[in-house]
């Protein structure tokens, strides 16, 4: 009976061995990608916050962006604007389906355009006025008036069409359903999202069988988890991480240029800031060189104006603020600021040029370029109050106006056209709404010039009215230009394959090979 017992327990613990070395070898088989970078989905439901899917590979658009930051056709293979500028037909490829086996039909897309201009908040702006879907592969958006930017609007995520099984009864998102190279599977807010390769995908399939993808806000965190294996691939890493990780002969360190830019907002509604003088002093009181060489160990450019030169739409005729602290003081004395009590921080009428600057952790390099500021303008007479929080607590901060200085990582290009971020962050009407641009800036010629480029076709022509823009911009000083991005990616070896986009916008991540 003993015996009978020992001999029943033994073959119980092989085959638990077995079922565990299975349970391995069929994980390994998987091949499953884990990746983590700073933020993690906030909702299902795209049109509200259509990065993560799209960035995912789960969702696509009519139009998508090169390398190359040139559109280029996507769901649509072909699209004309009529000679008035105001109807645009696309024509969409045939042999499309959604993850569910639907076919991608323009009734569908129409479907989700009209909802996200009821539910969205891409569109508002947009002078779209009706969406017609005369067959199953043509789709026409007329506009009430001329509008340039609407191609590059139809490549941002919010604009994805998706499945009509990704609805509710109610008309609300419960799953994704898109038409990309990964299917998702399943989320947690704020957490993680798992997709799986879509074996019918119409274009390149993916090498890979999953991905994990983390949300994980703290930095240092996503390296310890890549060192550990728990990684293979960490988005976003600080730039003093870099000399460690090319040291190891585990890591590959990714450097991507991107269409991103650290940007100081001013207020403009109250306080020092409300004086053209105040503000151009602090802009000069900056050190742009020592922030690239200290705190972004070199990883950057420092920044003359909104766009960085690989950006089409920069002005590369403006030279942008110099460091200069004689000409930062010699400034705030025209202004009134005198340090009186000679206790190093200037007055004005019984008051202190006192500060506050704002900004949050979760892109690496704020804080730390924040206290090399604080220290600068200390330098020429301002006292720093330095607040560094949690992004929705700080933006929270911003909103309700309780801030002089708001530093953030401005991107660009997640419409890769420039009436999206100068609309948003420039013009009056927006500036005093929330958002992550100019606080409470007015200027009747830059609204003029907005509205203008967006009735323009012709590229130099834009280009000359965008220009003009940015030289009134660098005149008024709502914000202060720091430095352009380069983000940094560790990703461990045996993972081929990978390449951050300019825009930001995708991660490509079908063209991931993993190899270990």
């Amino acid at each position: 009976m003993l015996l009978s017992c020992r001999l029943s327990l033994k073959i119980f613990m092989l085959s638990l061995c077995m079922v565990v070395v299975l349970g391995s070898a069929v994980f390994a088989a998987e091949n499953v990608l884990n990746v983590a970078g700073p933020w993690g989905p906030k909702t299902l439901d795209i049109q509200k916050a259509g990065y993560v899917f799209k960035r995912l590979g789960v969702t696509e658009n009519l139009i998508e962006v090169g390398q190359d930051l040139e559109l280029k056709p996507g769901l649509a293979e072909s699209w004309v604007v009529s000679p008035d500028k105001t109807t645009w037909t696309f024509k969409l490829r045939e042999g499309i389906a959604f993850h569910d086996g639907t076919p991608l039909s323009a009734g569908v897309v129409k479907f989700c355009l009209e909802r996200l201009q009821k539910k969205g908040s891409l569109l508002k702006a947009v002078p779209l006025e009706n969406i017609e879907a005369p067959d199953d592969h043509t789709l026409v958006l007329k506009t009430s008036e001329p509008f340039a930017p609407l191609g590059a609007y139809l490549s941002m995520g919010e604009t994805s069409p998706l499945a009509m099984s990704s609805f509710d009864s109610a008309g609300e998102i419960v799953n994704p359903v898109g038409t990309g190279p990964f299917i998702f599977e399943s989320w947690k807010v704020k957490d993680h999202v798992i997709t799986k390769r879509n074996p019918d995908y119409w274009g390149e399939k993916a090498k890979i069988a999953k991905v994990v993808y983390r949300g994980v806000p703290n930095a240092i965190t996503r390296m310890g988890m890549l060192r550990a294996g728990d990684l293979d691939i960490a988005m976003i890493l600080p730039p003093d991480s870099v000399a460690s990780m090319e040291k190891s002969d585990k890591f590959e360190v990714f450097r991507t240029a991107v269409g991103r830019c650290r940007i100081v907002a001013l207020n403009m509604a109250e306080g020092p800031f409300t004086d053209v003088l105040v503000r151009k002093a602090a802009s000069m009181a900056v050190n742009r060189d020592d922030l690239v060489k200290y705190v972004l160990e070199g990883m950057g450019e420092s920044a003359t104006t909104l766009y960085p030169p690989m950006v089409y739409w920069a002005n590369d005729k403006l030279k942008g603020f110099s460091f200069d602290q004689a000409g930062a003081k010699k400034l705030l004395d025209q202004a009134g600021w005198k340090d009186a009590d000679g206790d190093g921080v200037r007055e004005k009428d019984g008051k202190k040029l006192k500060v506050k600057l704002v900004t949050y952790p979760e892109r690496a390099a704020l804080p730390p370029t924040a206290e090399v500021m604080q220290a600068q303008l200390n330098d020429v007479g301002f006292d720093v109050e330095l607040v560094v929080t949690q992004v929705d607590a700080a933006q929270s901060i911003r909103n309700r106006g309780d801030f002089d200085m708001f530093l953030v990582g401005r991107g660009l290009l997640f419409v890769p056209d420039p009436d999206y971020n100068l609309m948003k962050d420039y013009y009056s009407a927006n500036t005093v709404k929330k958002g992550w641009g100019a606080y409470h800036f007015s200027n009747p010629k830059v609204d003029e010039l907005l509205l203008e480029g967006r009735k323009v076709f012709k590229q130099a022509e834009r280009k000359s009215i965008y220009d003009q823009v940015q030289a009134i911009l660098m005149e008024e000083v709502p914000m202060i230009f720091l430095n352009y991005y380069v983000n940094v990616d560790a990703v461990a070896k045996g993972v081929e394959g990978y390449t951050m986009h300019p825009t930001e916008s995708s991660y490509h991540l079908e063209t991931v090979i993993l190899k270990k």
